[in-house]
């Protein structure tokens, strides 16, 4: 019995510390909304470059209207195709990523990771790997927006250098 105890005592451990990340991951990591651990880092995508991704690997945007009036405008239905990347604690530390990462408070009142000053969302549409959502246009609640994935090259500037389109209508 004290064998069996011991063993299920190591096997505890062994799943904490792999359920933790044991490895030396230089990438930033930032405390997602849902408690999981998550990061935002660098990937190359197809014909985009080099963008910022999440931790599914899920290309990162961020819209000109949010960037120009420093605030949130994409919510309610909105945030059924841009979904906001939140954090639960506080700024989320730069590491290798080029540039400044912060939050900024929602009106819900969640915390949203910030990128030199842009909001930062995924689009539901986008598979892990693609960019499908850049130079969108669409409109919620009266609020227009263009999206753009965030890329890293000119100092973390938008790329557009995948496709454009429209996203669908809300229902």
């Amino acid at each position: 019995m004290k064998r069996l105890l011991i063993l299920g005592a190591g096997l505890a451990a062994a799943l904490t510390l792999v359920a933790c990340g044991g490895g030396g991951n230089s990438s930033p990591t930032v405390s997602m909304a849902s408690g999981s651990a998550g990061t935002v880092s660098v990937k190359a995508i197809g014909g985009a470059g080099n963008v910022l991704v999440d931790s599914s690997g899920q290309a990162l945007y961020a819209s000109d209207q949010e960037t120009a009036a420093h605030k949130v405008l994409c919510t309610g239905a909105c945030n059924s195709f841009w979904e906001p990347l939140t954090v639960s604690g506080g700024a989320p530390k730069t590491g290798s990523v080029p540039g400044k990462l912060g939050v900024m408070k929602r009106p819900d009142g969640t915390k949203q990771v910030t990128y030199n000053g842009k909001l930062l969302y995924s689009f539901t549409q986008d598979q892990p790997g693609e960019v499908t959502g850049d130079g969108f246009n669409d409109a919620f609640n009266g609020q227009q927006f263009t999206w753009h994935v965030v890329g890293i090259a000119n100092g973390g500037g938008s790329s557009s250098a995948a496709g454009s389109g429209s996203a669908p209508a809300p229902y």
